[in-house]
């Protein structure tokens, strides 16, 4: 909720409105493919992210750019954690 209201209020700061279509929950059993899908949601997340923080930096926004990048470091945990929770390494999403 926190990374939501903070770029929400970057979104207002610059005049905007957001536009977000959620993506839809996947459920599953047994718990490790909630457990992967998690994973698949983070690394989507991790992606986004730093595309974003390169296009805030392309228009100057540096502001804005950090604070994505403080996003990042709580995104890269999860990422962390819910691969350790499987029992492989973190993926390497620095590629599309």
């Amino acid at each position: 909720m926190a990374h939501a209201l903070t770029i929400a209020g970057q979104i207002d700061d610059l005049g905007g409105q957001p536009t977000v279509t959620v993506k839809p929950v996947k459920t599953s059993e047994p718990e490790e493919n909630m457990l992967r899908f998690d994973l698949e949601n983070e690394n989507d997340t991790i992606r986004a992210y730093r595309e974003r923080a390169r296009q805030c930096e392309a228009l100057g926004e540096y502001a804005i750019a950090e604070q994505i990048r403080e996003i990042l470091i709580d995104e890269q945990e999860h990422q962390t954690d819910l691969a350790t929770a499987l029992g492989i390494d973190a993926p390497d999403v620095s590629r599309s």
